[in-house]
Formats: structure tokens, C-alpha cells, sequence
């Protein structure tokens, strides 16, 4: 599941520096903390938060807007209940929550994960083991030396739903972990990941569950895949280079031209979504620190990088609207402490 390091964030890695694939060097960031306001202040700007536990919900994360920017689509933990839960949320036309709009959109039982809003707008996509919540699986990803594992439930599929919840139609049927599932900017095709195969890949299929192809098929663990908004490429986070040490990765949608963009042997690279540029990403990094996981830009054809977040916990799974004006994520920055939505003006710095 694409957010299950957000409530733990106990990765053992360490910082540390290194070389791309394009031959640039990433070199730690040494911001005082006394600066890390102003140094925000140069990609984000009115910073708010969106959900906290007083809209009756637990750790909360991995939100995605809405193609009209004007809803969030996001998983927390329903009080009372040990697994993630799908929830909607309307925004303002400044972006802020209109708080008494929050709605439980994913049925009882099971765990749920991965929330996307069809491109049209008329509907949901999301992966709930609800119709098998007990179904094994002997996947799963856990990080040698750590506490930290997440479960890939043998009984989770991808569901379709009207877009208050209602309808909740299963486009997966096959055994096994289906999930991290995304549309294309067109709304023609899914992107998911799967491990029908014995080992977790990406597939693709149409929108409504046929036609299903294999995209990756390498050792290891492959997910988080996103398309790029031409529809030409596929983003998504692989551990080919050593194993749970998560890296970049880009690949075309027909399976050709895999190229890695990151190669941090000791540094965790994940959760990728594109701007609309279609040349740049946000991604979450240990670079700082297993428990200081923070926000980077990268132009993956130039291997350019940059810091956007600083703060001394939780930063990560970072996405945009769709004219990439704002940036929301998910940070453990506010009062409580705990896992949260933020959201952001955004401002693309020169050269990505």
C-alpha cells in the first residue's frame, strides 16, 4: 500500500549522499532549522492544514484532488477500527476544508488503501479487501533491521464507486494483492499493482477491468505507478537495487525504455507523482533521516534536484492539482503531532 509508512516512519536508513544515473550529485541539504520557514517560503506558501482528529478520524494521508481541485479524496482510520478507511472532503475555492463535507465513502470491512478520482470526475477508484478480509498473502514488504512492515492483503482489489461511495463495483477478481491503482489523464486505462504472478508488477488494463497486460516484470517489489499526464510514460517506485531500499524509476506504457532515476543505496526514494509539466516530480526521501522523511523535486530529464519541505518529522506523498498550482502532502508538522493532509501554493522553481 502506497501510505502504511506514514503512521510508523521507523525505516532504518541513513542519510546519505550519492550519484544519479545522469551523473549529478545530491547533496544534503544543511538549512539551519532557524530557516526552514524562509526556505519553504521559495516553492510553498500559505501552508494550511486539512484534516485533523476533530473531524472524528485518526492518522489521516494520502490525499489526492479531485480534477476540479474542488474535493480530496484520502484513507484514515475511523474511530474504533485498526485498518484504513476511504474518505472524501470538499474544499473551498481557496482551498480549505469545508469541514462538515467529510464522508465515509468505502464499505465496512476489510482494510482500504489508494483513493483516485476518475478523470472525469463522476466517480472513485480505491483497493479494499472488504469482500475477503481474511484472505493471506505471503507477500508483504518489510525493511531487514526494522519494525516496519506493511501487509499486502491477499483479498484486496480494486474497486470503482459512484463518487459519494455508492455502487462499489470490483474491476479485480484474481487472487492475491491488487492495489496502488491510478488513471490515466484521459481516463481510458488504470495502472495498479499486482502480484498475480507471484511477485508484486505492474499491469495495466481499461478502465472497466479488461484487458489486463503485464508492464514490469523484474524481481522485487514494484508499485506506486502514476501516468504522465501525455499518457506516454509510467512513474512508479521499484527495489531492484537492493532489497526494501526503494528507488525511482520511469518507464514507457507499452513496457519499453525502463530507466532509474535514483541509485541511493542506503537512501529511500518513493511515493513519485508528476507535475503537469510532464518533465518534473515530487517524491518522498530518507535523505535526512529515517524519521525525518521530507519532500523532493527532481526534472527527470535533467536529474535536477531540490528540497521542498523542512521540518523534523513526517513529509511525504506529495501530489498536485492539475495546473500544479498547489501541492498537498502529507506531514506530521501540525499540533498533534500525527499524520495529516496539508495543502500549499505551489511555485515551480527555474530549471524544473
Amino acid at each position: 500500500m502506497r501510505m502504511r509508512v506514514l503512521t510508523v516512519c521507523i525505516l532504518c536508513v541513513a542519510a546519505a549522499a550519492g550519484c544519479g544515473p545522469s551523473g549529478y550529485e545530491l547533496l544534503v541539504d544543511a538549512t539551519p532549522e532557524a530557516q526552514w520557514d524562509e526556505a519553504e517560503a521559495k516553492i510553498l506558501t500559505n501552508i494550511r492544514q486539512l484534516t485533523d482528529e476533530q473531524m472524528n478520524i485518526g492518522d489521516s494521508g494520502e490525499a489526492y484532488f479531485s480534477p476540479d481541485g474542488r474535493r480530496i479524496i484520502f484513507q484514515s482510520y475511523p474511530p474504533g477500527e485498526s485498518e484504513y478507511q476511504m474518505y472524501t472532503l470538499e474544499l473551498t475555492e481557496q482551498f480549505t476544508a469545508k469541514r462538515d463535507t467529510i464522508r465515509r465513502v468505502s464499505p465496512p470491512g476489510g482494510a482500504c488503501t489508494c483513493g483516485y478520482f476518475r478523470p472525469d470526475g463522476g466517480g472513485i477508484l480505491y483497493a479494499s479487501s472488504y469482500l475477503n478480509p481474511s484472505l493471506p498473502n505471503p507477500n508483504f514488504y518489510h525493511r531487514t533491521g526494522s519494525n516496519y512492515t506493511w501487509n499486502m492483503p491477499g483479498g484486496m482489489d480494486i474497486l470503482a464507486a459512484d463518487l459519494n461511495g455508492d455502487n462499489p463495483r470490483q474491476l479485480t477478481t484474481t487472487v492475491g494483492y491488487d492495489a496502488e491503482a491510478s488513471f490515466s489523464h484521459d481516463g481510458k486505462y488504470i495502472v495498479f499493482t499486482s502480484d498475480r504472478g507471484g511477485n508484486p508488477d505492474l499491469y495495466v488494463m481499461n478502465a472497466d477491468g479488461s484487458n489486463v497486460r503485464q508492464l514490469t516484470n523484474k524481481p522485487g517489489y514494484d508499485g506506486g505507478p502514476f501516468f504522465s499526464p501525455d499518457g506516454q510514460r509510467v512513474i512508479f517506485r521499484a527495489d531492484r537495487l537492493q532489497d526494501d531500499h526503494l528507488q525511482l524509476f520511469v518507464i514507457n506504457a507499452d513496457g519499453s525504455n525502463e530507466r532509474q532515476l535514483t541509485t541511493h543505496s542506503s537512501v529511500v526514494n518513493w511515493a513519485p507523482f508528476w507535475h503537469p509539466n510532464g518533465r518534473s516530480i515530487v517524491f518522498t526521501t530518507s535523505l535526512h533521516g529515517h524519521r525525518n522523511y521530507e519532500v523532493y523535486l527532481l526534472n527527470i530529464e535533467t536529474g535536477r534536484q531540490q528540497r521542498v519541505t523542512y521540518r523534523a518529522r513526517f513529509d511525504g506523498l506529495p501530489v498536485f492539482n492539475s495546473d500544479g498550482s498547489k501541492m498537498m502532502w502529507t506531514s506530521q508538522r501540525g499540533p498533534s503531532g500525527r499524520s495529516q493532509v496539508f495543502v500549499a501554493d505551489f511555485a515551480l522553481p527555474e530549471g524544473f
